[in-house]
């Protein structure tokens, strides 16, 4: 079972503050990550943003259960768990945002239940160059260079902790790596925008997701690598901010 944590601890369409949130911004992580990958944007966000995130099964708090094996299905389940979570504020703007394998995570989730944006980050659309975590079999030592590249972005640590995590961690992204193998581009576009975020010193060629729906694909590129969203979650979230002001009102 798919685990949405609140990591701001907000009731449903609500802010802090007691009123109406302005945006119910859900975040997917990358292959091998969990919610922890999103620590740090606790307190970049608006106090009006509720923010929550998808945990898959198999790790932090799902940890012991099953790997998912299927994207579709997996996709399936979030998007019913979602909209079980949103019964209660469902008037409020849902924007969906993955990184790497969780924007392809969370375009399937947005084929399921509408969203208002899409933002995917170090992840190209679809049709375009693959990705870091785009399903290709991983040898050892670089599953866990992948996984030490991960770990260091979200938290530096010394050389003993590092290893002990990645000795924990690289069996996640082996699954994820395998679940990812299972995707299949939906065949039809989303009808919501798409905002493509990409990191200055990656690999990646920045291209926009403009297949993929029916509204405007928007490219932006920020500093850093493929894991520019834990190295700069206060950029990325003043990113974010500017990209939806349409959406959750304020200056852009």
């Amino acid at each position: 079972m798919t685990v949405f944590e609140n990591l701001l601890s907000r009731p449903a369409g609500t802010s802090a503050g007691g009123p109406e949130a302005a945006v119910d911004l859900v975040a997917f992580p990358c292959a091998g990550s969990g919610s922890a990958g999103y620590r740090g944007w606790r307190e970049a966000l608006p106090a009006n943003w509720r923010f929550t995130v998808a945990c898959p099964p198999g790790r932090e708090v799902s940890y012991g259960q099953p790997f998912a094996k299927d994207m579709a299905r997996l996709a399936d389940d979030m998007a019913t768990e979602l909209r079980a979570r949103r019964a209660d504020g469902t008037g409020v703007p849902l924007v969906l945002f993955g990184h790497s394998m969780g924007g392809l995570l969370a375009q399937l989730v947005a084929q399921r239940i509408p969203a208002d944006a899409l933002v995917v980050a170090a992840c190209p659309p679809p049709a375009g160059p693959a990705s870091l975590d785009d399903g290709r079999p991983l040898d050892h030592e670089q599953l866990r260079r992948e996984v030490a590249a991960m770990l260091q972005a979200v938290s530096p640590m010394e050389p003993e902790l590092l290893a002990e995590l990645v000795d924990l961690t690289a069996p996640v992204l082996a699954a994820d790596v395998d679940l990812l193998a299972t995707y299949q581009a939906p065949a039809n576009p989303l009808s919501c925008d798409i905002w493509a975020l990409y990191g200055s010193d990656d690999t990646l060629e920045p291209l926009p997701w403009t297949a993929e729906t029916t509204a405007a694909a928007h490219v932006r590129v920020l500093t850093g690598s493929h894991f520019f969203v834990q190295e700069s979650p206060g950029t990325v979230v003043a990113e974010l901010r500017h990209c939806l002001a349409p959406i959750a009102g304020g200056p852009a």
